[in-house]
């Protein structure tokens, strides 16, 4: 009778220790798939962002000197924008003077 209480008692906490192993393989499974989605959405944000660079970026006119740059190093006045702060002050220089 002893024997049989013993083997029964050792297959419940076996049972016991396989169900919180599963439960706890269940958390790291979620947690595994959630971090693969996450890498996932990273490399195709990256794949965007590789793609948008191999386009190029639009280029506009300075409205001083008349070079072509990329809008995003523009500096801006008013509408208007100049290929750098030393473009934007000679246009600015050059409203303010006397056409005599």
């Amino acid at each position: 009778m002893g024997r049989i209480l013993f083997f029964v008692g050792l297959a419940v906490l076996v049972w016991v220790a396989w169900a919180i192993s599963r439960r706890n393989n269940k958390l790291d499974n979620e947690e595994r798939r959630e971090l693969r989605r996450l890498r996932r959405e990273k490399a195709e944000g990256e794949k965007r962002a590789e793609r948008t660079r191999a386009l190029g970026e639009t280029m506009v006119k300075c409205a001083h000197c008349g070079t072509y740059f990329p809008k995003s190093e523009g500096v801006r006045r008013g509408d208007r924008l100049y290929c750098s702060v030393k473009c934007r002050d000679k246009a600015n220089d050059t409203k303010g003077a006397d056409p005599s």
